[in-house]
C-alpha cells in the first residue's frame, strides 16, 4: 500500500489508483492517516467529518465509513478498534511523508559525513515527492490543518537545505532563477533571502546582491514593521565589506572529513535565553571539574515536562563548557518522546563519522561501533550531548567510557538509572525570569504592554518557557496585535492550547508527544484527573477517578510523573500529592472532552467527591468519637479511602490537607447538580472549619450548597446546612443568629418527620442560651438532649450537648454543681475517646476546681489539658495559656500569671476572637487588682475590655468586665465613674437567670 498526503491525497495498492467513493472517506483516510500508528477517538472522527452540523447518529456512521474504507483499502486489519477510536498501521515507507521525513534525515547526515553530492541527491528524492500543498483540497479540515501546516513548513526548512548544500558544490549561478522565484512566493523568508544575496555576490553581482537586502528590508518594513534578523544583517555587512570568507573557494578548502579536533555539532543557542541561572551554574560546576581517564565521565540529566525548557538549558550549557571540552562537543536529538525514537546505533554512525571516522570505515556490527566511539573519546576532552531520550538503554551505547569527557543527557522521563549523574529537573521559571524572556523574545518591540499586561500574560502562560516564546513571537510577528488582544485570547481557558500556537511550535503538541507513549491506562487517568477542580489531590483520588485498586492508581501516578504530565507537590504528613502544571492541566481537560463521554467524565469527579466525604466520616468520626450526623450520599469505597491514609496522622490533619479541595469539590458538585453529594461535603466540613477557623471556605460552602438545596426542593439539606451555620454563626460570637439557624433548622427537621435531626438540632440549643444568659433554660435543654441523646446511642453528641450545662452552672456561681458535670463529661470522652472534648472538659474543669479553692486539682486538669490542646486546632493555645496564667494569679504568682494571661491576649487577638479576649482580659484586670501596678494603665485596659465586651451578646462576661473596671476606678478615687460602672454591671447581670 502506498498513501500520498504531499499534495492531494493518493492511495495506490501495487502500483494501481484506489478511487475512494465519498468525500467523507477521503476525511476520514486523511485524519487517521494524519496520526498513522495513534489511535483516533470517535468524536474526533465525526467533528472531523462533519464539524458542528454532526447528525444523531454520527457514531453509527463512522463505523459504517471505517467499515468500506477497509473494503477499498483490502485489507481489513490495517485499520483496527482501539479503546474509543480506530487507528490505521502503515509502515513508515508506506506514507511518503515518513518518507520524506526519512530522506531528509539521510540528507543531512550525509552532509555531516562529508558528502554534499550524495546530500544533493537525497535532498531532490525528498522534495520529488510533493506534488502539491499537503493534503491538498482538504487542509481546511481542523482536524489537518496543524499536520499540513506543519509538513508545509518543513518542506521549505528542507527546500532551503538542499539550496544550501547547492551553495556549497559551487552551484551558485544555477540556483538564481530558482531563489529569485522563491523569495517573491515568500517574502518573510530571511533564509531564502539569505541564500539569494549570497548566490549573486558569488556570481560577481554585489550590487544586485545589495539591492535583494534593500528590497527584503523594504518588505519586512512595510508588512511587518520590522528589521531584518541578526544573520541577514551580518552578511549584509560581510557583503559590504567584501569579506573574503563568502568567497566559494573558503568553503572548499574545508577538509573532507571533520576530524575529533574539529567536530562542532551544537546547535546555535537562544538569543533569548533566560532564566535557570542557578541551573546553568550547576551544570557547569558539574562538568568543569578535572577527572583522569580511568574516571567515569561526568554526566548530568535534565528533565522535565515539554516546553520547559530542556534543550536550550542543554545548548546553553555546552556553549558555555566549549573552553572546558576543546576536542570537540557532540551533539544528537534522540527523539525519546515520539512514537519511534532514534536508534543509538545510528546516531553513533553519525558521531563516528564527525569523529573523522570516512562513511566506509563506519562498522556495520552495533557493538564494535561502540567500541570505536568510545577509543576515539578515551583521553579527549569532548562534550556530547544527548537531547530528549527515551531511556537508559537507549543511552546506553552513547556514554563515554572515559572520564575526560561529558555528557548532558535531556528527558521527559526521569533517568534514574544513569548512577552517579547530577540530576536537574526543571520547574516552571520564576515569574522575574519569566517577564525578562517575554521582554527578550520580543526584542523589546512591545512598548504598548503595560507592566500588568505583561504579567497577566506571564501567568496565563503558567510561565512556561515554550509558551512564553511562543506569546513573544506572536507579539513580535503580528504587530498589529495588542499586548491586550493576546491576554484576552488566552484568558479563555477552554481555547488557550489553541492561542499557544506559532507556526512549529505549539504547546499541545509538546504535551502530546508525552501523552501518546503512556499506557492506554495511564493516558485515562491523566484525562480524568484534569476534570478535578481541586489544585493537588493524594493516592486515593486518583484511585476514586478510575475507579481501581490502590496499587494500581499509585503505578498509573508514578508513570504520569515519570514523563512529568504530574508533579508531586509535596509530602505533608507523609502523604504524597500531587498536582498539574496549569497548561498541563488544560491539555488533560481537552482530551478528557474529546475522548470521555460527558457521563464517563461526571462519574469521575462524583467517584472522586464520594470519596473526599467518606474521608470527612473518618476524620468526624476520630474527632468526635462517632458520626454524629446521618449520612446519605454514597462513598466511594471507604475501606480503600483509609487504607491509603497514613496510620500516625490524625485523620483530621489529613482533611486539613483537603481544605481547598473540600470546597473547590462542594462547588462542582454543585456545578454537576449533584445536591446530595454538595451539602453532605459542605456539612462534611464543619468539624475541619470550626476547629481550624476557616472561616471563609465555611461561608462559600454554606453558601454554594444551600443554594442548590433549595433549588433542588432537599429540605433535609437545607435544614442540616442551616445547623452548620448555627456553628459558624457560634464560631463568630453571633448568638442571637446563630439561635435563628438552629430554629429554623428544628421547624424543618420536624417538618419532614426526621427524629435524629431534630435531636441534633435540639442538642446545639444549649450553646447559644449560655451566652444569651439563660442559664436556667441552658440547664434544663442540655439535661433533656442528654438523656434523649445518650438513649439514642448518640453518645458523642450527648457529651457535646451536656458539657453546657457545666458551664451554666459554673456562670451560675455553682461549682461544685459544674465540677460533678464536667468530671462525667471527661470520663465519658475517655470511654469513648472523644479528643476535642476532653480538651475542651478538662479546661471547664480546671476553672471549676479553681473557683473551689482546690488549686492542685485544677493543676492536674490543666496538666491533662496540655496533652490534649493540639486537637482542638488554634484555640488550644488559647486555652492552654488563659489556664496556666488563672492558675499562677490564684496561686498568687503574679509575673507568671501577666506573662500567661498576656500571651492569652495575643492568641485570641489574631484568632479575632472578641469572646476568648474578654473572657481573658476579666483576669488581667483581677490581676491589676491585686498587684496594683500602673493603675492608668490598668483602667485603659479595661476600658478596652469593655470595648471588646460590648461587641459580642454575652451579659455574663460584659457584666465581668464592668464589674473589675469599676472597681478599679474606685480603687484610682473616681468614685462617680465607678459608681456608673458598677450600677451598669448589676443591671446586666440581673438579666441572667
Amino acid at each position: 500500500m502506498d498513501f500520498g498526503v504531499l499534495g492531494p491525497l493518493t492511495v495506490r495498492r501495487a502500483g494501481v489508483p484506489l478511487e475512494l467513493d465519498t468525500p467523507k472517506g477521503r476525511v476520514l483516510l486523511a485524519v487517521l492517516l494524519c496520526r498513522v500508528g495513534r489511535p483516533v477517538a470517535d468524536d474526533a472522527l465525526a467533528e472531523a467529518i462533519w464539524g458542528e452540523a454532526q447528525p444523531k447518529s454520527a457514531a453509527k456512521n463512522v463505523q459504517t465509513y471505517v467499515h468500506r474504507l477497509r473494503q477499498h483499502l483490502g485489507d481489513p486489519g490495517s485499520i483496527t478498534r482501539q479503546g474509543q477510536g480506530y487507528v490505521l498501521r502503515a509502515d513508515r515507507d508506506e506514507l511518503d511523508a515518513a518518507r520524506f521525513e526519512d530522506l531528509a534525515g539521510l540528507a543531512r547526515a550525509a552532509l555531516t559525513a562529508g558528502d554534499p553530492d550524495q546530500s544533493r541527491r537525497l535532498f531532490d528524492e525528498a522534495l520529488d515527492l510533493w506534488r502539491g500543498p499537503a493534503y491538498a483540497g482538504i487542509a481546511d479540515v481542523p482536524a489537518l490543518t496543524s499536520e499540513a501546516a506543519r509538513l508545509d513548513e518543513m518542506r521549505l526548512g528542507v527546500l532551503e537545505e538542499r539550496i544550501d548544500v547547492d551553495l556549497r558544490l559551487g552551484r551558485h549561478s544555477e540556483l538564481l532563477g530558482e531563489l529569485t522565484a522563491l523569495t517573491m512566493e515568500h517574502p518573510f523568508r530571511e533564509r531564502m533571502w539569505a541564500q539569494l544575496m549570497l548566490a549573486l555576490y558569488r556570481c560577481g553581482r554585489r550590487a544586485d546582491a545589495l539591492l535583494a537586502y534593500a528590497r527584503v528590508r523594504g518588505v519586512l518594513a512595510e508588512e511587518t514593521g520590522l528589521e531584518p534578523g541578526p544573520k541577514l544583517r551580518n552578511l549584509h555587512r560581510t557583503i559590504l565589506g567584501g569579506d573574503p570568507a563568502l568567497d566559494p573557494a573558503t568553503t572548499a578548502e574545508e577538509p573532507e572529513h571533520p576530524t575529533a579536533d574539529t567536530a562542532r555539532m551544537l546547535p546555535p543557542t537562544l538569543g533569548d535565553f533566560s532564566g535557570q541561572q542557578a541551573e546553568l551554574a550547576e551544570i557547569e560546576a558539574v562538568l568543569r571539574k578535572d577527572r583522569a581517564a580511568d574516571e567515569p565521565a561526568a554526566v548530568v540529566t535534565i528533565s522535565g515536562p515539554g516546553g520547559i525548557g530542556k534543550t536550550a538549558l542543554a545548548v546553553q550549557a555546552a556553549h558555555r563548557l566549549r573552553s572546558s571540552y576543546p576536542d570537540g562537543q557532540l551533539f544528537a536529538a534522540l527523539a525519546g518522546a515520539r512514537t519511534q525514537p532514534v536508534d543509538p546505533v545510528t546516531v553513533l554512525g553519525r558521531f563516528l563519522r564527525a569523529l573523522g571516522v570516512p562513511a566506509t570505515a563506519v562498522p556495520d556490527d552495533p557493538e564494535e561501533r561502540t567500541d570505536l566511539y568510545r577509543g576515539l573519546l578515551a583521553e579527549r576532552r569532548i562534550l556530547v550531548v544527548l537531547d530528549d531520550a527515551y531511556d537508559e538503554e537507549q543511552l546506553a551505547p552513547l556514554m563515554p567510557a572515559s572520564g575526560t569527557c561529558g555528557v548532558i543527557a535531556t528527558g521527559r522521563v526521569r533517568l534514574g538509572g544513569l548512577g552517579g549523574a547530577h540530576r536537574t529537573e526543571l520547574r516552571a521559571m520564576s515569574e522575574a525570569d519569566s517577564l525578562a524572556m517575554l521582554r527578550n523574545s520580543t526584542d523589546g518591540r512591545s512598548p504598548s504592554a503595560t507592566p500588568a499586561e505583561l504579567s497577566d500574560l506571564v501567568r496565563l502562560c503558567a510561565r512556561l518557557p515554550l509558551a512564553l516564546r511562543i506569546v513573544g513571537s506572536l507579539l513580535l510577528s503580528r504587530p498589529h496585535w495588542r499586548p491586550a488582544d493576546l491576554v484576552s485570547r488566552l484568558a479563555d481557558e477552554q481555547h488557550r492550547l489553541d492561542a499557544l500556537r506559532y507556526r512549529d511550535l505549539e504547546v499541545r503538541s509538546s504535551f502530546g508527544l508525552s501523552y501518546e507513549g503512556l499506557r492506554p491506562e495511564a493516558r485515562r487517568l491523566f484525562r480524568l484527573l484534569g476534570l478535578l477542580e481541586a489544585p493537588d489531590f493524594p493516592l486515593w483520588a486518583a484511585a476514586a477517578a478510575v475507579d481501581t485498586e490502590l496499587r494500581a492508581a499509585q503505578e498509573l501516578l508514578d508513570e504520569l510523573v515519570d514523563v512529568h504530565l504530574l508533579d508531586v507537590t509535596g509530602t505533608p504528613n507523609g502523604q504524597a500529592r500531587y498536582g498539574f502544571h496549569d497548561l498541563i492541566r488544560a491539555y488533560a481537560r481537552e482530551r478528557a472532552e474529546l475522548e470521555e463521554p460527558a457521563e464517563a467524565r461526571d462519574d469521575a469527579v462524583v467517584r472522586v467527591l464520594s470519596a473526599l466525604l467518606a474521608l470527612t466520616d473518618i476524620a468526624d468520626r476520630d474527632h468526635m468519637g462517632q458520626n454524629m450526623f446521618q449520612r446519605d450520599a454514597s462513598r466511594w469505597r471507604p475501606e480503600r479511602v483509609e487504607a491509603s491514609l497514613p496510620p500516625s496522622v490524625p485523620p483530621m490533619t489529613l482533611l486539613d490537607s483537603e481544605r481547598v479541595p473540600l470546597v473547590t469539590g462542594v462547588r462542582q458538585a454543585a456545578e454537576l447538580g449533584k445536591d446530595e453529594l454538595c451539602w453532605e461535603l459542605a456539612v462534611g466540613g464543619h468539624a475541619l472549619f470550626e476547629t481550624e477557623r476557616y472561616f471563609d471556605d465555611w461561608q462559600e460552602c454554606y453558601e454554594t450548597a444551600m443554594g442548590l438545596a433549595k433549588a433542588a426542593g432537599n429540605v433535609r439539606g437545607r435544614a442540616r446546612l442551616l445547623i452548620s451555620m448555627a456553628g459558624l454563626r457560634y464560631t463568630r460570637r453571633r448568638y442571637g443568629p446563630a439561635e435563628e439557624s438552629n430554629t429554623e433548622a428544628m421547624v424543618l427537621f420536624e417538618q419532614i418527620g426526621d427524629r435524629r435531626g431534630y435531636l441534633e438540632a435540639l442538642s446545639n440549643a444549649p450553646f447559644f442560651l449560655v451566652p444569651n444568659g439563660r442559664l436556667t433554660e441552658a440547664i434544663t435543654a442540655g439535661s433533656e438532649a442528654y438523656a434523649r441523646l445518650d438513649a439514642g446511642g448518640q453518645v458523642a453528641a450527648a457529651l457535646h450537648a451536656y458539657s453546657q450545662v457545666g458551664l451554666a452552672h459554673l456562670q451560675a456561681g455553682r461549682p461544685t454543681a459544674a465540677v460533678e458535670v464536667f468530671t462525667e463529661i471527661v470520663a465519658g470522652a475517655r470511654q469513648q475517646g472523644i479528643r476535642t472534648l476532653i480538651a475542651r472538659d478538662t479546661y471547664w474543669l480546671g476553672h471549676a476546681r479553681l473557683a473551689l479553692g482546690r488549686h492542685a486539682e485544677a493543676e492536674k486538669s490543666f496538666a491533662e489539658l496540655t496533652a490534649y490542646a493540639s486537637d482542638i486546632g488554634p484555640s488550644g493555645a488559647f486555652y492552654l495559656a488563659h489556664a496556666w496564667g488563672c492558675l499562677h494569679l490564684a496561686q498568687g504568682e503574679y509575673a507568671d500569671a501577666r506573662r500567661r494571661l498576656l500571651e492569652g491576649v495575643e492568641v485570641a487577638r489574631a484568632l479575632h476572637d472578641p469572646m476568648f479576649e474578654t473572657r481573658v482580659l476579666i483576669d488581667l484586670l483581677d490581676l491589676h487588682l491585686h498587684d496594683r501596678q500602673d493603675p492608668q494603665a490598668a483602667i485603659a485596659q479595661g476600658e478596652h475590655a469593655v470595648e471588646v465586651a460590648r461587641r459580642i451578646d454575652y451579659p455574663y462576661l460584659l457584666a465581668g468586665v464592668l464589674d473589675r473596671l469599676a472597681r478599679l476606678r474606685a480603687a484610682a478615687g473616681d468614685d462617680s465613674a465607678a459608681r456608673n460602672l458598677a450600677d451598669e454591671a448589676a443591671a446586666v447581670a440581673s438579666t441572667i437567670r
